[in-house]
């Protein structure tokens, strides 16, 4: 047979056990679905879904697994033969294992081999993670114990804790690791095979819920389309649900979703009662058939789910045998209501979701809305056949409406409450039917019996036929109904009158209709199951597929609720079920988190739209108001949700709220002013005939309200008659005639003007709320309720304003609800005050008294707070301030209060989220205004034309409020995990939300504005508040246990993700990634704040295996677990001693583990951003001092592995299983990867192979990955400033630069090592590749000036209190490159967001602005790291091609290209700076290595003026550019031009064949002109430069020593000496005299000269060696040492200090000390006397001579310099050398001049006159010339005694010394190093000399 075709869906095995590929498993898809919204694009995932294979598997998913077949054992041994599948030489997997195991499952699942056989691989792809999630470490035992810091709510610590399921975890967290036998492998296959059964399914849900909108009525209520979800995953979910049949629901074909539900239903039913039955061992069994019976019951729900979904998008009535199928089901298990499962507990867990879902799988079933509309009446034909239904509709099936019936009137009798919904629904269906067949049965008696009288001339008309519709209200007008029926058989009857006699043909006593009616309703009490499965729809954390889940169901309950309004009164119970389905478990907090594009439609939008339910509902509550205050009130605030067509952004109820006809209340017993009406028969009603006061309403208000209504009636309040009064003649009927009356009346007045007189009389009572003396009372809940739905108001005012149609601002529609709700109050009174006032009042009592309606008065008080906050902040943080909530007067919090002695008893802590809430909105409040309220004046012109009352508030308010609201919150953190939950989610929810809120605080405060002034500060009012934080975690004194809960809450989080309950996950996942963020914030800021090591870091290390664990529970954790990893790596490295090894905290088991683990990377969701994360992490770790982690990474293997393995044959560092191994892999083929992964990885590279060398060797040894970058690199294009700028991606210019950076390094790394391994070829091959490198490295930086002056402009413009600069980052977070790089994008959006020129029109406003400066600013930071990298492989590759003449072209175009991007820049000083130097330093090297090779290339001599104008750009004043911060940079600059100099002393002609492109001037004119402007140049250096210089220099050393260095004296006197060796300037010592002249530039040195002893540090001049150096360049030109000998510098040197002393005694050696005397003797002033002798002459000889004999000492020593002693001396440590018996070069040079001086001395007394001198003046020197001619003799005759003696002086000549001669040892020179061989040259040069030859 044919293979099985290749997909990624299940690759052949060689790729799957060989690590290039892991097979994506169905939780991991589901989960890579689920993060499609905060997980970047990549197609790994949208390949594995998109392959046919996995469609093919969706689409089967509704079906039983295929069993093994001939064909799947064929390919199952085709995939795994040896052919195929290479057994492991490691041992990584053993094939025959492999097999078996498949076997094994294939027969205990009855499922295929090849699927089976994907299910063991991925069982060994995921090993490693499976044991490291159930390992532990010692460090890892939970440190939390019952001991608490002290805090404010210690007394109540002592509570028992909650019994929260997750105590069940620990043992399975903290066990031990299980021996991985073929046991435990198979249990561990077991589950996965489980896993991939539910996940598959919950797959198709999800793709499914994704691809179709959900509809009511023909509306739409949800629509999946959203920014975040690709259209393929629409695409295939519609594909899934084609394939299912969903038509077939509704006509007869084949098998459809539902019928297949049924049957896996069915299923997995038998398969709980059967057991699971794989294991026999008795210790396994046990846990094996707990973990069956839950995954069986998890895929029944999975499948409910997607029954209930299909059948919320159908439009049209099920089939006959759909619906038959479905209730057969249910009632052969009794609903799973009376459900006996084996494993009954493990059910329990489960029930009440499962009950819930088949309810309303039950109801959805029915199709409510089409069943009522069934055999419904159209204009054309009353259609009593229901041809206009659906051939197979199941209400044309006598025989299924029989059977449903049958199992309903079943359901009923037993009175299940799951069925009862349905049971309810079926009966108002039924009673619609009847009614309809009740009239077409009395229709056609009415027309026979006018034909039989003639009285009808059209009997047949269809206008006649009034069918007769009925409310029946009772059990016995449905009895009399049903009596009625069938009187006339003597016509045919129609389709729906047979049916009704088939369906009442169903065996019962009472009528089948009220029967059903009165057992839902009075027996299951129905209406409180649709509000319980209303309430439990959804989820506090909703996503948005969650809140589409609340939408389906809640929609259904609906569709229930408008059906029975005409079978059940308004009652107490149909409204609490009303309300429940309106607002499901929604709250005013989730009201602003809700996102608005993910729903269309509100329940509260149907309602509303519904007129039957606004009638029979709505209007009737609003008509008993304020008789009946809840109803109305808890019906306002569930419909204010909904602002749908508003373009106000009011709430869609607000004209209901506005204005009202009736009210109904309590006459008073002694009020008489009525009558009744003459006309009214039953005397119901009344009318006035003098006004009724509201406030006389005692059953309504207590007696003090009433009494402070009455006083605040005025004239004042005339306008407000109507809340006040009853005028007279209002008519009224009578509702209760027992006394008092209650009496509905006609009075128009406004509803929630009233509910604020309401509040304000309640505001008034102490010390309980509207208590009157007759005991009557205005209900504490009523108060909460109105508060309530003012919150709710103002938040959907909110929102609608938001919206894009909304044409009033938040704060306009908020002051127009608050004016309203204030009307009716007194003068100086508005609803907010008398709000606060409920607050403060009820602060006051609450800690004396546990009451819950109290305490939810508190709540919703808050909450009111929280949404006004939004609108009118200027009203809320003076209210606080002053508020007894925090307590800042008194420092005596009533929130601790109420907390310590209210919630923390009853377990339940509302009130504490509640002001953790506005606490957060506090905070984002200040971020938000925190620039307008700095400057308030300014801030109200600038952000808007409106009123902004945010600027209002002070900021030593905000800073109070804050602070103290920090302290109680900072208590609560550290005290809270010992509390008794009711609710386990509400302590996950206080977890989640301090800690995210911890991290916004320092973020928001540490991450802009190095500073740490909080009055500087844009967000000083937090400062004091995170300085709490950084006190508590950071302080030396941290308590243990608020460390020790950091830890517990990711092993807590850890926990919960492995059980099976996702909404347990969602909490967990948000509590521990809060958790691992802030810990990583803290880390960061404890580095950026320059702490020691903390507390925190030593917890965090201890646990360090906890974290490897956290990382692979969940892929929430990965991304968090990995940068707090990080952030331990580079913080152990800043320790001084050897930092802690993260390996050696985890554990060997676990640490090869999660290195496994770590080594599939982000595979296989191909997340980005963890794995930019991940190769973060790894780079940290191989460059930062952590061996054993980095050993590890690198080879694959553990140190002690490797250790072990040195004793074997076989060592290989390049292990197949590194870590680096996946690297160098993935980078071999670069060109797939995303450039942003690629940069990532690359850096680890380059950081492994510069930390550890050897790697190099690996990269060499691979087949593809140097030649992979190098192509990669060398074939991209170079993009100019202009290019960029017109780039559509802009950002992707900065991620090739940064690509390109990390090449070149590892380039650079490898060409050093191959030099090294003398593979010289390397470098060779690799120039041609380096065009794109060479171009654009030197290029400079694309730094826009324009947007950035213009930005800066603009916004200090816009925002006058605010520099620009406050928004740069910090290091609290690693910077990346991107549109938050440079400036905080994040905050500043934060902070003005407010301000519409934020935004701008079409999002061209200022946040575009600032995040093109951003990229801007990362490409110019990409190009200076790009430029470093090349800097790197450019002087590597110039050691090593420094002779190639095509190089040598290269490195001088790039000391040209950096020279003229210096002198052409327009960077910013800081940016240049930074940048400026390194081109310099780059230049500076290449040139040096130009010159040492003496290169022909005649763009070598370019350079000069290309330095030049580099230096006159920066500024040639060398007195000006030393003194700034730009010194090394001129320093560098002058070594450049004294190297660019040299090459115009000498050069040798180019050979033009050897060069691809020649600039080599060819005419001789040209070459002339280029002559002189080099000499041009020179000139100009010397003048600027040298002279004025040299000048400048002494002046600035004179001044300020510290800033002339030696060195530069030294520069000066190269250059000088260079430019005079330059051809042809011996034609201008005219210009010479001159501009030395000018500059007096020989009394400045003499001057240096004269200080130069004072100047000696240690003893040593080095500034008089300087000095007579510089005069001696200078008298190498005659003229100018003619001019020195006139101007008497002979007189001057012989005067100063220093050679005063070099004169004294008998001499200096070259050993004695300071050394540096003799060397300014040989090197200085026995030359100058040479050059001014030569340059002046005879006339010079007399002054020479005498100058020469004062130096008696010297000279005398000097005669003995080489006088023989046969033998060596010997020197000892405690003694220094003398000169006699060592031989040096300068000792030999020493002679030399003086030889030559005293010849020409000799020659000039032997003249006399005809010299022009006499003799007698010119005075012998007392130099022994024989002496020295016959030593030297003597030396040259014994050559191995003067071997002995040579010692080298100085770094050079310790190098000659070990470097063989030219001729090779004993060559013709006889000398065996480069020393001696120079040594013996000198000395026959100088017997030459002293012989008197010409040599």
């Amino acid at each position: 047979m044919a293979p099985i075709r290749e997909s990624t869906y299940f690759p052949p095995l060689d790729k799957c056990l060989g690590g290039r590929h892991q097979l994506f498993s169905w939780k991991t898809t589901y989960t890579g679905l689920t993060q499609l919204e905060n997980v970047p694009p990549d197609d790994s995932l949208e390949r594995h879904l998109t392959d046919s294979q996995t469609i093919d598997l969706l689409k089967t998913s509704l079906l039983p697994s295929s069993p093994p077949t001939s064909h799947s054992q064929s390919t199952f041994q085709t995939k795994t033969s040896a052919i195929n599948v290479v057994p492991s030489a490691q041992g990584r997997y053993n094939v025959k294992e492999i097999q078996d195991d498949t076997l094994w499952l294939s027969t205990k699942a009855a499922v295929d081999e090849v699927t089976a056989l994907r299910i063991v691989i991925l069982e060994w792809q995921t090993r490693p993670a499976s044991q490291l999630k159930w390992s532990s470490s010692p460090d890892d035992t939970p440190a939390f114990g019952g001991s608490v810091n002290s805090s404010r709510f210690q007394p109540a610590l002592s509570a028992s804790r909650s019994k929260q399921w997750l105590s069940s975890l620990s043992n399975g967290i903290n066990s031990t690791k299980p021996l991985y036998n073929e046991e435990a492998r198979r249990r561990q296959l077991f589950t996965i095979y489980l896993e991939e059964l539910r996940y598959k399914l919950e797959t198709c849900n999800y793709l499914i819920s994704l691809a179709v909108s959900i509809t009511h009525n023909d509306q739409p209520v949800y629509s999946p389309a959203s920014s975040f979800i690709p259209p393929w995953v629409q695409d295939i979910g519609r594909d899934i649900l084609q394939s299912w049949n969903v038509d077939g629901i509704f006509r007869v074909t084949d098998k459809n979703v539902l019928t297949s539900g049924v049957d896996i239903l069915r299923s997995r039913i038998r398969k709980l009662e059967e057991g699971c039955g794989w294991f026999t061992d008795n210790d396994s069994q046990e846990p094996m058939e707990v973990i069956w019976c839950e995954s069986q019951i998890l895929e029944m729900k999975a499948v409910l789910d997607i029954m209930l979904l299909t059948l919320t998008t159908l439009d049209r009535l099920s089939r006959a045998d759909v619906v038959f199928s479905w209730f057969r089901l249910m009632s052969d298990y009794g609903f799973f209501e009376v459900f006996e499962p084996p494993l009954r507990a493990c059910y329990n867990t489960h029930e009440l979701e499962l009950q819930s879902l088949c309810s309303l799988v039950s109801l959805a079933v029915l199709r409510i809305p089409y069943a009522l509309k069934a055999f419904e009446p159209t204009p054309d034909t009353v259609d009593p056949s229901g041809k206009h239904m659906d051939e197979n509709a199941y209400m044309r099936s006598m025989d299924t409406c029989n059977e449903l019936t049958e199992v309903l009137v079943r359901a009923a009798s037993e009175c299940l409450q799951v069925a009862s919904p349905a049971v309810l629904a079926w009966s108002v269906i039924l009673k619609t039917l009847r009614d309809r067949s009740f009239g077409i049965r009395t229709g056609r008696e009415d027309r026979a019996f006018v034909r039989a009288n003639g009285r009808l001339e059209n009997a047949d008309d269809p206008e006649n036929e009034n069918p007769e519709r009925t409310s029946v209200r009772d059990s016995g007008s449905l009895l009399r109904r049903g009596s009625s029926a069938g009187s006339d058989t003597a016509q045919q009857l129609t389709v729906l009158e047979h049916l009704m006699e088939r369906i009442s043909s169903v065996a019962i006593d009472d009528d089948l209709i009220a029967y059903l009616a009165k057992a839902a309703v009075d027996g299951s009490h129905v209406l409180e199951i649709v509000a319980t499965l209303s309430v439990s729809c959804g989820t506090p954390f909703g996503s948005d597929r969650e809140i589409q889940l609340d939408l389906r169901r809640r929609c259904i309950l609906m569709d229930l609720v408008q059906a029975v309004l005409g079978l059940i009164d308004y009652q107490p119970d149909l409204v609490a079920a009303t309300l429940a389905v309106l607002r499901g478990n929604d709250d005013s907090r989730s009201l602003l988190r809700r996102p608005r594009e993910v729903r269309e439609i509100e329940p509260a939008d149907i309602f509303l739209s519904q007129n039957n339910c606004m009638t029979k509902i709505f209007d009737v509550a609003r008509s008993r108001f304020p008789f009946e205050l809840l109803p109305f009130l808890r019906l306002c605030r569930a419909l204010s949700v909904s602002y749908a067509n508003q373009q106000e952004g009011l709430p869609t109820l607000w004209p209901r709220l506005l204005t009202t006809d009736c009210l109904t209340c309590v006459l008073p017993v002694s009020f008489t002013a009525y009558q009744l009406e003459p006309d009214d028969e039953e005397s119901s009603i009344l009318s006035l005939t003098s006004d009724l006061g509201l406030a006389d309403n005692e059953h309504t208000l207590g007696s003090r309200q009433h009494k402070r209504l009455k006083q605040s009636d005025s004239p004042a309040s005339a306008q407000d008659f109507s809340l006040r009064r009853i005028p007279r003649g209002t008519m009224g009927r009578v509702l209760s005639e027992t006394k008092p009356l209650v009496v509905l009346w006609r009075h128009d007045f406004c509803p929630l003007a009233y509910m604020g007189l309401l509040l304000t009389s309640a505001s008034s009572i102490e010390p309980a709320f509207g208590v009157s003396p007759q005991g009557s009372s205005l209900p504490l809940e009523a108060i909460g309720e109105i508060i309530d739905l003012l919150s709710v108001v103002l938040l959907t005012a909110v929102k609608g304003a938001s919206a894009p149609n909304a044409s009033m601002s938040a704060f306009d529609a908020a002051q127009n609800i608050l004016d309203t709700a204030s009307e009716g109050l007194a003068q100086g009174q508005d609803i907010v005050s008398v709000v606060f006032d409920i607050f403060e009042k009820e602060l006051s009592r609450q800690p004396k008294t546990i009451e819950q309606a109290s305490l939810c008065i508190l709540i919703r008080c808050t909450q009111f707070a929280e949404a006004l906050l939004h609108v009118m902040p200027d009203r809320v943080w003076p209210f606080l301030g002053r508020s007894t909530l925090l307590g800042i007067k008194d420092n005596d919090s009533q929130l601790s209060a109420v907390l310590a002695s209210t919630e923390m008893a009853i377990g339940r802590y509302g009130f504490l989220l509640a002001c953790l809430e506005l606490f957060v909105s506090l905070v984002n409040d200040a971020v938000a205004h925190a620039l307008p309220r700095k400057s308030p004046s300014k801030g109200v012109t600038r952000f808007t034309t409106s009123r902004l009352p945010s600027t209002g508030v002070s900021q030593v308010v905000t800073k109070k409020v804050l602070l103290s609201f920090q302290r109680i919150m900072l208590d609560v953190y550290e005290s809270f995990p010992t509390w008794k939950f009711v609710q386990a989610e509400q302590r996950f929810e206080i977890s989640a939300r301090l800690s995210s809120l911890f991290n916004m605080l320092l973020t928001s405060c540490f991450g802009i504005e190095d500073h740490l002034q909080a009055d500087r500060k844009l967000n000083g009012s937090l400062m004091p508040a995170a300085e709490q934080i950084v006190k508590v975690f950071l302080s030396s004194s941290c308590a243990e246990s608020t460390l020790a809960y950091l830890t517990s809450a990711i092993r807590e989080g850890v926990g919960v993700v492995l059980t099976m309950e996702p909404q347990h996950t969602v909490y967990g996942t948000q509590q521990t990634t809060a958790v691992l963020k802030l810990a990583t914030t803290l880390l960061r800021l404890n580095t950026l704040l320059g702490f020691g090591r903390s507390s925190l870091e030593e917890t965090m290390l201890k646990h360090v295996s906890l974290l490897a664990q956290c990382y692979t529970s969940h892929p929430m954790f990965r991304r968090p677990t990995i940068e707090l990893l990080g952030v331990l790596v580079l913080n152990a490295d800043m320790t001084d001693g050897q930092p802690p090894s993260l390996l050696g905290h985890m554990g060997e088991d676990a640490a090869s583990h999660f290195l496994d683990v770590l080594a599939t990377i982000d595979e296989p969701l191909c997340d980005r951003s963890l794995s930019v994360s991940i190769w973060g992490l790894l780079s940290a770790v191989v460059s930062k001092r952590q061996q054993w982690f980095a050993i590890s990474v690198l080879t694959g293997e553990a140190p002690r592995r490797l250790i072990k393995q040195k004793t074997s044959e076989t060592k290989n560092h390049d292990h197949q299983d590194s870590i680096l191994k996946v690297a160098l892999d993935k980078l071999s083929n670069i060109g797939k990867l995303h450039a942003q992964t690629a940069a990532a990885m690359l850096e680890f590279v380059a950081l492994a192979a510069d930390s550890w060398p050897w790697i190099l060797a690996i990269c060499e040894r691979h087949p593809y990955f140097l030649k992979a970058i190098t192509e990669h690199v060398s074939q991209m294009e170079t993009v100019s400033n202009t290019t960029q700028n017109r780039s559509s991606q802009p950002g992707m210019e900065y991620l090739k630069l940064q690509v390109s950076s990390y090449i070149t390094e590892i380039l650079a790394l490898y060409t050093h090592y191959a030099r090294q391994s003398n593979k010289t070829s390397y470098a060779k091959e690799l120039l041609p590749n380096l065009s794109f490198i060479t171009t654009s490295a030197v290029l400079p930086p694309e730094y826009n000036a324009s947007l950035h002056s213009n930005l800066r402009k603009n916004f200090e413009g816009k925002y006058g209190n605010c520099q620009l600069a406050a928004f740069k980052r910090t290091n609290l977070e690693p910077p990346s490159f991107g549109e938050s790089f440079y400036y905080d994008l994040r905050v500043a959006s934060q902070m003005l967001t407010s301000d519409p020129s934020w935004i701008g029109r079409d999002q061209g406003g200022f946040v575009a602005e600032l995040a093109r400066a951003n990229i801007n600013l990362s490409v110019v930071e990409a190009r200076i790291s790009l430029f470093q990298s090349w800097k790197i492989l450019a002087v590597e590759l110039s050691k090593t091609l420094r002779n190639d003449i095509e190089y040598q072209g290269v490195m001088a175009e790039v000391a040209i290209d950096c020279l003229k991007a210096n002198a052409q820049t327009t960077l910013p000083q800081v940016i240049f700076e930074r940048l400026a130097q390194s081109r310099a330093d780059l230049a500076f090297t290449l040139l040096q290595s130009l010159i040492e090779a003496q290169s022909p290339r005649p763009e070598v001599k370019s350079i000069l003026s290309t330095a030049w104008d580099a230096m006159r750009a920066h500024g040639t004043d060398l007195s000006a550019v030393l003194e700034c911060d730009r010194a090394p940079y001129c320093r560098t600059l002058l070594k450049i031009i004294c190297l660019s100099l040299q090459a115009h002393t000498s050069s040798r002609p180019f050979n033009r064949s050897t060069s691809r492109a020649s600039t080599q001037v060819d005419n001789p004119q040209q070459q002339s002109l280029a002559a002189n402007a080099t000499l041009t140049i020179a000139l100009e250096i010397l003048k600027k430069v040298v002279a004025h210089g040299f000048r400048s220099l002494t002046t600035l050393f004179h001044e300020s020593s510290y800033r002339a260095l030696p060195n530069d004296f030294a520069l000066l006197s190269a250059i000088l000496r260079n430019i005079l060796r330059i051809p042809g300037l011996e034609s201008h010592t005219t210009t010479l005299l001159s501009t030395f002249a000018d500059a007096q530039t020989s009394r400045y040195a003499s001057t240096l000269l004269s200080w130069s002893d004072q100047l000696a540090t240690n003893r040593d001049p080095i500034y008089g060696e300087l000095s007579v150096n510089f005069l001696l360049e200078m008298s190498s030109v005659p003229a100018l040492a003619e001019t020195l000998a006139v101007e008497g510098i002979l007189n001057h040197i012989s005067n100063t200090n220093l050679i005063k002393h070099l004169r004294t005694g008998t001499g200096m050696g070259p050993f004695d000390q300071p050394a540096r005397l003799y060397i300014i003797w040989v090197r200085g002033i026995l030359p100058l006397l040479l050059n001014l002798l030569h340059a002046v002459g005879a006339s010079m000889a007399a002054e020479i001579s005498n100058a020469l004999n004062q130096f008696r000492g010297q000279l005398a020593r000097a005669s003995a310099t080489f006088t023989y002693y046969g033998k060596v001396p010997v020197v000892t440590s405690d003694s220094e050398p003398n000169s006699a018996g060592y031989i040096t070069t300068s000792m030999v040079s020493e002679a030399q001049t003086l030889a030559v001086i005293t010849r020409l001395l000799d020659t000039y007394r032997d003249a006399g006159s005809s010299a022009g001198v006499v003799s007698s003046e010119i005075t012998v020197i007392g130099w022994d010339r024989s002496r020295v001619k016959e030593d030297v003799e003597t030396w040259l005759q014994t050559r191995g005694a003067l071997r002995e003696r040579i010692v080298p002086i100085g770094e050079r000549e310790e190098e000659w010394l070990k470097t063989r001669p030219a001729g090779g040892e004993y060559g013709a020179s006889k000398a065996i190093n480069k020393l001696e061989e120079k040594v013996v040259e000198d000395l026959e040069l100088l017997m030459a000399l002293l012989g008197g030859r010409e040599e």
